[in-house]
This record gives C-alpha cells, sequence and structure tokens, in this order.
C-alpha cells in the first residue's frame, strides 16, 4: 500500500515538473515574461511599473522636386547666397518652382523664395526710378524756362493717369513715383504668399493677393456668398510685383505711406521698409496685427539688410529654361 502510494506520488511529481517546463518554454517562446517578480512585489506591481519601449521617430523620406534641385544648383553655380550679400545678380525667376511648399526645410524654402524675389524687386524699383528721373528732367526744364516738348507732355499726362493724380500736377506725381523699399516687398509678399506656397502663387503667379473684378483671375476658396472678387493672376512673377508696386504708389488707401516717404525724401533720411511698414494697417482687415507681422518678418530674416542694396554689374549664365524669364 505504502509502495502504491510512492509510486502515485512520483507519477504527481513528475507531472508537475513536466507542466512547469512546458509553461516555462511556452512562455519563453510567446514572449512572456516568465521571470519571478522582486521580493515584497506581487506580478500586478510589477506590471504595473513595467515602462513600455520607446519608440523611435522615423521621418519620412521625401524627394525635393528637379526644379527646386536644377534652381539651388544654379543660384550656387553663379554664387548667388543671401550670407553677407553686398551686390545682387540680375537672374529674373518667371515663377516659383515647383516643390516649394513640399519642401522639409523651412529656412531652405525661405532662401528659395528671398533669392527670388530680390532681383525682381530691384529691377522694378529701376524702373521707377527711370520714370521718376525723367519727371524731375521734365519738371527741371520747366522752372528754367526751357521748352516741354508734346512727346514729354503727353508722356506726363500718361503718368497722370496712370498714378490716379487729379491735382497737383507733377510736383504730386512726384510723391508717388518712387521706389518701395525691397525689405517692405519681400515682407509682404512673403506674407500674402506663405513664402511662394500659396494656391493664389502656383496658379496665378499673384503674390500679394491683389483683388480684381470683371476680368479673369483666381477665386477665393472662403469667399463669402455674394462676393464677385477674385485675386487677380498674372503671367510672371515680376508683373505681380510691377502691379503691387503701382498700387501702393497710385491707391488712396496708402496716402499715408507716400507722404511719409516723401517727408523722409526731404529731410534727405534713407527710405526704410520698416519705416513705411507703420503706415499699412489699410493694407490689410488685421491693422495693426498685420504691421506687427511685417516688422516680425523683417526681423527675424534680416530684410533691413537689402535696402540699398544693387545690382551687381557683368554678365552671367542664364537660369534654368522652365523657370527663366525671357524678357523683363
Amino acid at each position: 500500500m505504502n509502495s502504491a502510494k510512492e509510486g502515485s506520488y512520483r507519477k504527481i511529481a513528475l507531472a508537475s515538473v513536466f507542466g512547469a517546463v512546458g509553461l516555462l518554454y511556452v512562455g519563453i517562446i510567446g514572449g512572456w515574461d516568465v521571470t519571478p517578480p522582486p521580493k515584497g512585489m506581487s506580478f500586478d506591481e510589477v506590471a504595473a511599473t513595467t515602462v513600455a519601449p520607446e519608440k523611435k521617430n522615423v521621418k519620412s523620406l521625401y524627394r525635393r522636386d528637379p526644379e527646386v534641385i536644377a534652381l539651388n544648383q544654379y543660384y550656387q553655380s553663379i554664387g548667388y547666397s543671401l550670407s553677407g550679400v553686398q551686390e545682387i545678380p540680375r537672374v529674373y525667376i518667371k515663377r516659383v518652382p515647383k516643390g516649394l511648399r513640399d519642401l522639409a526645410s523651412v529656412d531652405e524654402r525661405k532662401q528659395i523664395f528671398l533669392r527670388i524675389m530680390l532681383p525682381l524687386s530691384l529691377r522694378v524699383n529701376e524702373e521707377i526710378m527711370a520714370r521718376r528721373e525723367r519727371l524731375m528732367a521734365i519738371q527741371s526744364k520747366k522752372y528754367s524756362g526751357d521748352p516741354i516738348s508734346s512727346a514729354e507732355k503727353e508722356w506726363v499726362d500718361q503718368m497722370l493717369k496712370r498714378y490716379r493724380v487729379t491735382d497737383g500736377g507733377v510736383t504730386a506725381l512726384l510723391e508717388r513715383i518712387d521706389i518701395i523699399p525691397p525689405s517692405l516687398m519681400l515682407a509682404q509678399s512673403a506674407e500674402e504668399s506663405g513664402w511662394g506656397t500659396s494656391r493664389f502663387v502656383r496658379k496665378g503667379n499673384a503674390l500679394f493677393g491683389q483683388w480684381a473684378w470683371d476680368e479673369e483671375g483666381i477665386v477665393p476658396e472662403d469667399r463669402a456668398e455674394g462676393k464677385t472678387h477674385v485675386i487677380k493672376s498674372f503671367n510672371s512673377l515680376i508683373d505681380s510685383v510691377r502691379a503691387y508696386a503701382r498700387n501702393i504708389n497710385s491707391h488712396p488707401a496708402y496716402a499715408e505711406l507716400r507722404a511719409e516717404r516723401a517727408k523722409l525724401r526731404e529731410g534727405g533720411e534713407v527710405v526704410l521698409g520698416w519705416d513705411l511698414a507703420d503706415t499699412l494697417t489699410k493694407y490689410s482687415e488685421r491693422g495693426a496685427e498685420y504691421v506687427d507681422s511685417l516688422h516680425a518678418i523683417m526681423r527675424v530674416n534680416g530684410l533691413e539688410a537689402f535696402d540699398g542694396i544693387g545690382f551687381a554689374s557683368g554678365d552671367i549664365p542664364p537660369p534654368p529654361n522652365v523657370l527663366a524669364l525671357l524678357s523683363d
């Protein structure tokens, strides 16, 4: 009887051992934690203090658009960088490159946009100064008693209409035909176009979000019911800059800017974008907040350094054909 009981006990013990080994094997294969809890802690307490493994951040891969690559390589080949720049090459880009808004680096996007915009702003200011100098020469003739040709009179009449001058003649016209500091052009184009990434820029080269009626343009997605305005589109970026400059120099809403600029001129002071930005509370419904945004863009990106900068002399290779402005 005793030997029979001992045999049963042995079978039970062996079964327990085999069962434990089996569970251990399954636990290892299945990834179970079969480590006994530390002394004085239950399994529940161990589970509560277990820290999940840290997940690694995996950056999604992206490809630069060929136009972005080509433009960057072109700028590098002609040594066009904004770092410590003293002179700007005459490089006129027709439109923003495809893929600009897809760049992962905000700084790279800004650098490309500013290098596109700076030559365009300088070129438009050159055109304005050519008109201003011609007008001053005609005014000088008038003061000295020299005859003014019929062609000159006709040109002055055209300018009076172009810049919406009804009173004051040539003197009032000179207040309107004047440059706009590059820092202001750059800041406003960056603010209005999202650094060249907006739908209006991509579809219509519209850098400054100018409204238009009774002409073709881009319908804003958030246009209120009953409204008929569109965002004016342009054949090229420089046409957008020209229209913006004409708007600033002629629209009644920006009379304060023109008066401040004339005062600075008369006092022999440098006309800076920072000072003129203070007068643009009517450019946006945001008012003073809009001016603060312009100042922030100027300050953070060092745009004031571009006021007073000029074009470099000498010829340079043309930009990539798909982006080149064949005639300015």
